[in-house]
């Protein structure tokens, strides 16, 4: 079944659907049924491993209804700074980059201080409410909604949900908000592997998985109703919209292009000490943001990195989709992608 889109195109234009244009009073949450939770079953051994909430029917794991309105109704503050995105698009890298700026780039607390804690992910118990070992650990500290509410100011904040299901108060309050999309087929090869590792998916339905995230039906929701109403919004002085590829191809441009959006200056020296410090290689090895040993402690020393599988940061490639997409899924995938972004202006390297 086809979701409800946030953005309907006529004439290659762009155009608000008003049932969707404010944020939702209440949530409905449905089971998700037939084909798809077949599917579900398959990869994650479990039929009800994910919910289908509406308005925008969006899969979301279960723990999500437990949330979803208190995330509605909680209060944003002017000077919280958000990163939003899709799941595997680089977030963690942007949020690193921007809880640096916000906070004097101190380094020292960087390395020791998980970023899950001193920059959560706002869903982060829903997200992992089927993994009760992970789970767990989280709400030694608390349930991720109120951790978020007792955060200092300025609070920096993540999340992968999609617009409408953020905090009603996005829209009035307006706190800076940056956003940071993927090539598709870079982030769902990646969002395959995320899940095999941190969710335990089966391995081996890659392209059940591909299938899935296509029809809008992996978590979080359809891809280009997320990105798309963040590109709609890109001119507004609240909100920055970033590439990935852009980042990987550039990183120095990117740091001084959200420097200035943060109002934060920044030497030369500085820059360059931050470029490294965000390198690739140097976020790999960073304890305090690939989850090497929350994984190590939880699961086992040897559960991150062998046994074939990834690296929570794996390989930050652009273009990784060509080893594991067939001439025909990456025909679909691009058929998919020029009749969703037909007259938005918006591309992907």
């Amino acid at each position: 079944m086809a979701s409800t889109v946030l953005l309907n195109k006529h004439n290659g234009v762009l155009t608000k659907n008003s049932e969707e244009d404010t944020k939702p009073k209440r949530l409905i949450y449905k089971t998700v049924e037939g084909k798809d939770r077949d599917i579900i079953h398959k990869l994650y051994n479990n039929p009800n491993a994910l919910i289908d909430v509406h308005p925008g029917g969006i899969l979301i794991p279960t723990g999500y209804k437990d949330m979803g309105e208190c995330i509605l109704d909680m209060e944003v503050h002017p000077d919280d700074t958000w990163v939003v995105s899709y799941p595997r698009t680089g977030s963690t890298w942007t949020q690193e980059l921007v809880w640096l700026l916000g906070n004097n780039l101190n380094y020292e607390a960087a390395s020791q201080i998980p970023q899950h804690i001193r920059a959560p992910l706002l869903e982060i118990s829903a997200v992992m409410s089927n993994e009760e070992d992970i789970l767990g650990y989280l709400n030694t500290y608390g349930n991720s909604v109120d951790i978020v509410g007792m955060l200092p100011s300025p609070r920096f904040i993540k999340s992968h949900l999609a617009w409408h299901l953020l905090p009603k108060q996005m829209e009035t309050v307006k706190p800076k908000i940056i956003y940071v999309a993927r090539n598709p087929k870079d982030m769902c090869v990646s969002y395959y592997h995320y899940c095999s590792l941190i969710h335990r998916m089966n391995g081996g339905y890659f392209e059940e998985f591909c299938d899935l995230f296509l029809r809008g039906r992996t978590p979080m929701g359809p891809f280009w109703d997320h990105v798309l109403r963040f590109w709609e919004k890109r001119h507004e002085p609240n909100i920055l919209f970033l590439k990935y590829e852009d980042l990987k191809k550039d990183l120095q441009k990117e740091i001084k292009k959200v420097a200035k959006f943060m109002e934060k200056s920044l030497s030369e020296d500085e820059i360059s000490k931050l470029e490294d410090y965000l390198s690739f290689g140097s976020m790999q090895k960073n304890p305090a943001v690939n989850l090497a040993p929350l994984m190590s402690n939880l699961r086992g020393e040897d559960y991150m990195g062998a046994k074939n599988r990834p690296n929570f940061i794996r390989k930050g490639k652009v273009g990784d989709w060509k080893n594991y997409m067939s001439p025909e899924l990456t025909a679909r995938f691009d058929k998919w992608t020029e009749d969703n972004i037909h007259g938005t202006d918006l591309s992907f390297d």
